[in-house]
């Protein structure tokens, strides 16, 4: 699979969060924020399949 980049603005507070998430699970913030994408675009996709 091809790998993109994308940027986004996201408030500094979530950031954070973000950041401390991704440290407690051992992996990059971009990995975590790519996981959760992925998860959520997967989800809304087969509901709407439904």
């Amino acid at each position: 699979m091809a790998r993109e980049m994308l940027n986004v603005r996201i408030d500094s507070e979530l950031k954070r969060q973000l950041q401390e998430l991704a440290k407690r699970e051992n992996r990059t913030l971009s990995n975590l924020v790519e996981t959760v994408l992925a998860n959520y675009a997967k989800r809304e996709l087969m509901a709407k399949r439904k």
